[in-house]
């Protein structure tokens, strides 16, 4: 009896000594730890699958090095003298992209917060947008702020075309505006598309009395202008309903939660996989907490799995007031990871069943047509989806009266050459080149005159197509008739006649 009681003390007073020493162990080691054992981890398994021997050699001295560390305090020293500690904790995150390198931005910078505590807490305050510092609400500090190097990020510059953090709050898809017009006008409120009293950056969502106090108008606030991808809106997903936090279900496998928002430039910006976790190598973000992209990382090419995060994903009854989703996203998100063999594969992922559309449309990626001020916004207040949009099918392919509108490029500062900055794939440009330009006066770089033809470069893929032109053809589409709509009266396939 008293051996048992003994042993029980002893284990009970080891539980209490662990227990201390955990409580003061600092987070940051514990994490540093977890670290270097999940590298160590993934080096082992990649030894056991290499035979060249330099590479093997390579592999070892890594593996080597990462047994060896010890958890240490990481200080990123900036140009200005500033020190920044979040390192320390987040070691195994991934560098947000070339053209924002830590060791010269910081990270404060985009995320506020106070970057020398090692407390969480103290850290983590007054962090811009609560860790999602692309929201919209937040953006003028974090997107639109100044670098350690003094210059303005993207806001403040002389050329408004470089303030994407002010336009992209005009952006229709910012606002809401079009879905709140066309409503308003559809219950007689409004004889024009305008709006009154809706001003550039506020949201549909805040517009008093949408619905001018109607029975339906909490069903419109909640199932349309709250559905936003760049105002912070709560996004339909089709993920498990297992998630942890659901807050409505739409249907089978489908729910709404709070932790899937839109948020701001980021939504666009930074991938995401189908269930919005986290999976890259930083061992604080843990990858069952949904809300996340899939790793810490900015891109400019942006593929139309993106866009169809909060696109297609089925319909508005403005009527009804509801959102139904598509019965099939379930077969399209569980094989998102397949990629396109071809553009029928583009087809069952993108476009709604029963929807009419161009084969341009489908091979294509969506930010191959839609230009930076269709997405950004070009700080004009639109409340229709036409007026909004900068590309009409006659910008690539022209009419049967004339050729489309083409520039040719003479100034070196020209616009056009930043394309080639944000993205990898875009192919060289230089002075002399003919580039497309929209009627709407937009460039278009990656619509090129070579030879007698015209290619259109993919900002994804790099794949080029050549565009086909009106003129000379046997199209027969006059002027006035140059909307998507009247396009797809003759180039109307669809998912079941594709």
């Amino acid at each position: 009896m008293k051996k048992t009681f003994l042993l029980a003390s002893l284990l009970l007073i080891l539980i209490v000594i662990l227990a201390l020493n955990q409580e003061n162990t600092p987070s940051w080691t514990r994490y540093q730890k977890e670290y270097f054992t999940e590298q160590i981890s993934n080096l082992q398994v990649q030894l056991g699958t290499v035979d060249d021997p330099t590479k093997k050699d390579q592999l070892q001295q890594e593996l080597a090095s990462y047994q060896k560390r010890k958890p240490e305090i990481i200080n990123i020293v900036l140009p200005n003298g500033k020190v920044e500690r979040c390192k320390t904790c987040h070691i195994g995150i991934e560098e947000i992209s070339n053209s924002h390198p830590s060791n010269t931005f910081g990270c404060a910078v985009c995320h506020g917060g106070n970057p020398l505590s090692l407390d969480k807490t103290t850290t983590h305050a007054q962090m811009y947008g609560g860790g999602h510092p692309g929201s919209l609400d937040v953006v003028s500090l974090s997107c639109g702020g100044t670098g350690a190097n003094g210059v303005s990020c993207h806001a403040g510059n002389h050329e408004q075309a470089k303030n994407e953090a002010d336009l992209v709050k005009t952006s229709i898809m910012s606002t809401k505006a079009g879905e709140l017009s066309v409503v308003r006008m559809m219950f007689g409120y409004d004889k024009s598309k305008d709006i009154p009293g809706l001003t550039k950056g506020q949201v549909g969502f805040l517009y008093p009395n949408p619905l001018q106090g109607r029975p339906n108008e909490k069903d419109f606030r909640q199932n349309c202008l709250s559905q936003c991808h760049q105002s912070g809106g709560v996004l339909p997903t089709s993920i498990s309903t297992k998630n942890p936090n659901p807050e409505r279900t739409q249907g089978k496998g489908q729910v709404e939660s709070k932790d899937i928002q839109g948020n701001g430039c980021e939504v666009c910006h930074v991938l995401t996989n189908p269930t919005h976790t986290y999976i890259g190598a930083d061992t604080t973000i843990k990858s069952s907490k949904i809300g996340r992209g899939m790793v810490h990382s900015l891109t400019t090419q942006i593929p139309y799995t993106q866009c169809n995060q909060c696109h297609n994903q089925g319909n508005h009854d403005p009527l009804k007031m509801s959102f139904a989703i598509r019965t099939d996203m379930t077969e399209v998100v569980s094989d998102w990871k397949a990629g396109d063999i071809n553009w029928l594969d583009r087809l069952k992922d993108y476009y709604l069943p029963g929807e009419i559309f161009a084969q341009c449309e489908v091979s294509l990626d969506c930010i191959d047509c839609h230009t930076r001020q269709d997405v950004m916004g070009d700080n004009k207040l639109h409340t229709s989806q036409y007026d909004a949009v900068h590309l009409q099918c006659q910008d690539c392919h022209g009419t049967k009266e004339a050729l489309p509108r083409t520039k040719q490029i003479e100034d070196p500062n020209d616009l056009a050459f930043e394309e080639k900055i944000t993205n990898p794939k875009f192919p060289e440009l230089k002075n002399g080149d003919e580039i497309l330009m929209t009627v709407k006066g937009e460039e278009l770089p990656f619509s090129r005159h070579q030879g007698s033809d015209w290619v259109q470069s993919s900002r994804v893929t790099g794949k080029t197509f050549k565009i086909p032109l009106v003129y000379g053809s046997k199209c027969q589409q006059s002027l006035m008739q140059q909307g998507a709509d009247s396009c797809h009266k003759c180039h109307n396939r669809s998912a079941l006649h594709p």
